[in-house]
């Protein structure tokens, strides 16, 4: 009996472990599969990153002064010299909005200040030695300069900067270090068709949307009160 069944036995026991070494085949394979597509992964990843580095590098070097910049993006630049000039009769022409209205700005109760520039500016000390500089260079002028956290107390600093923005003759915005409250409030004085200034350190990284607009860059406290005087000088002539 033994006889009968030790063939069919040897074949039923051949055929599991072959179809066990298939399958075990099978799995290395997917697995080995799986990670090489995860070595192309992680080597796209540093690809990515190390191009990211290098444009960040090329923006920095082209970043460097407001000559270099211009000369690589003199046709951006020659495109937009007029833009800041189209809308100028009504810079100072306010109309309400559902977005001021529910931060509770009533335009027709503020009074536009010839005389105020507004700066949008991070408010930690790093900043402060900039900020000076711009008062220094303002009052020269004949300009008062405030900031968001001058005037306001408790929760309405918010609605206090929106004041502001909408009563200021020049609002100047230091865009050094991507600040995102300075980017957001920036993005309110365009909306609201106001005279801005940009001013960065060099070096700085600037966002690609901004790059086309007329930027002061500094490396020194005298580097920042020339271009600022000059800047504030342009725009005062401008609408006089």
């Amino acid at each position: 009996m033994w006889e009968d069944i030790r063939i069919p036995l040897y074949i039923f026991i051949t055929m599991n472990i072959f179809g066990f070494l298939i399958v075990l085949g099978f799995r290395h394979y997917l697995r080995f599969k799986q990670r090489l597509l995860e070595l192309e992964v992680i080597k796209m990843d540093d690809f990515r990153s190390h191009m990211e580095r290098e444009y960040l590098d090329l923006n920095k070097k082209f970043a460097a002064s407001e000559h270099r910049w211009r000369e690589v993006n003199h046709l951006v630049v020659s495109g937009q010299e007029d833009d800041r000039y189209i809308h100028s009769k009504l810079r100072h022409v306010i109309q309400s909005s559902p977005f001021l209205s529910s931060h509770g700005v009533d335009v027709k109760n503020i009074t536009g200040s010839s005389h105020l520039v507004f700066m949008l500016t991070p408010f930690h000390s790093d900043y402060y030695a900039d900020y000076t500089v711009v008062v220094d260079a303002a009052s020269a002028l004949g300009l008062e300069v405030q900031r968001g956290d001058e005037k306001a107390s408790g929760g309405d600093i918010f609605n206090q900067v929106l004041k502001s923005i909408v009563s200021a003759r020049i609002v100047v915005a230091n865009i050094t270090g991507r600040n995102p409250n300075v980017f957001y409030e920036l993005g309110i004085a365009h909306a609201l068709n106001k005279q801005v200034i940009l001013v960065c350190q060099q070096g700085s990284d600037v966002p690609f949307d901004l790059q086309s607009k007329r930027i002061v860059f500094f490396d020194t406290a005298e580097g920042l009160r020339a271009g600022i005087t000059k800047a504030l000088g342009q725009a005062l002539a401008f609408e006089n």
